[in-house]
């Protein structure tokens, strides 16, 4: 049996261990609805990924979806937008907290807006050094 797509089989086995572990662990803590949906949600998902790393048809189908330049754009415009509304996101919760903090004088709020504004710094720093790196080899 030949790996026609190495990635997807080691997140095909990822999937199906997950699956296994939350198994185990539901048997020590007792099963409910949400824990089986989710054994039989990674369970599928590890069974599809395997599935289709082991099938030369369709890891040559994935192949070919991945190189459609359509496909790269919407990838690319999907990750720009996602991206900028997590920083929206990011800095709207940020003030939030911080006025929630000023207000109620809870130091707890405050301490999550600053938590939130490390992130959105960390954010617009690595938005300016992927600019700059584009910038320079391109």
């Amino acid at each position: 049996m030949k790996i026609y797509d190495k990635k997807k089989f080691g997140s095909g086995l990822v999937c199906m261990a997950l699956s296994l572990l939350n198994l185990i662990a539901s048997f020590w803590t007792g099963f409910d609805v949400s824990g089986i949906i989710l054994i039989l949600a990674l369970l599928l998902f590890g069974v599809v990924l395997l599935a289709r790393s082991l099938s030369y048809n369709l890891s040559r189908e994935d192949q070919l979806e991945g190189l459609d330049e359509r496909n790269q754009l919407i990838e690319l415009k999907t990750k720009s937008k996602s991206f900028r509304l997590t920083q929206g996101i990011c800095f709207g919760l940020m003030l939030v907290f911080l006025v929630m903090g000023k207000v109620s004088g809870e130091n707890l709020f405050i301490s999550m807006g600053v938590g939130l504004a490390f992130a959105y710094a960390v954010s617009m720093f690595t938005e300016i050094f992927t600019c700059f790196y584009y910038d320079n080899h391109m």
